[in-house]
């Protein structure tokens, strides 16, 4: 039913929740899993932009070099770990690979859904809500609206839930 899994994961121990119900579906269905990280690119100030607004364009030369060495550290972070993962659920007998993209989370994994052709993608929900959530935005509202595939999203565990008439 499902044969290439996607798992985005951010880093943190909530993410490894959505990780550990994917690995029961990919051994399920004998899928292969493909693990993602999304790292956000450094944010730095065009040496054009820079010299318009008032700012030496030498210093934004020197930060625009600081943000592709700071990018490819993250980079690596993301591959130490997901490798580490992929060791894992290798372990288990489960097939298993990793991505890693520098760029917007949502639009990233959108799109490395359609390039590998994923039949579900597997992620955490980020337990924003309301007006927080109506400014911001979730990458999960993103992923669900415009992936094209279906898309089983995990609330952190431990979250209250409201009784009913609450």
């Amino acid at each position: 039913m499902y044969k290439r899994i996607l798992v985005p994961l951010d880093g943190s121990r909530v993410s490894g929740q959505a990780l550990s119900r994917a690995v029961d579906i990919a051994g399920r269905y004998q899928s292969q899993l493909i693990i993602m990280r999304v790292v956000p690119p450094a944010t730095v100030v065009p040496s054009s932009t820079a010299t318009e607004i008032g700012i030496d364009p030498a210093a934004a030369r020197i930060a625009v070099q600081s943000a592709r060495i700071q990018d490819r550290a993250h980079v690596e972070r993301a591959r130490k770990y997901l490798q580490q993962k992929v060791k894992a659920i290798t372990g288990k007998g489960i097939e298993a690979v990793y991505h890693i993209a520098v760029g917007e989370p949502g639009k990233a994994i959108i799109q490395h859904a359609t390039e590998v052709r994923a039949d579900l993608i597997v992620m955490m929900t980020s337990g924003k809500g309301g007006l927080k959530r109506a400014i911001l935005g979730s990458v999960a509202d993103e992923v669900v609206r415009k992936a094209g595939v279906p898309v089983l999203l995990m609330p952190k565990r431990g979250r209250r839930r409201r009784k009913k008439g609450s």
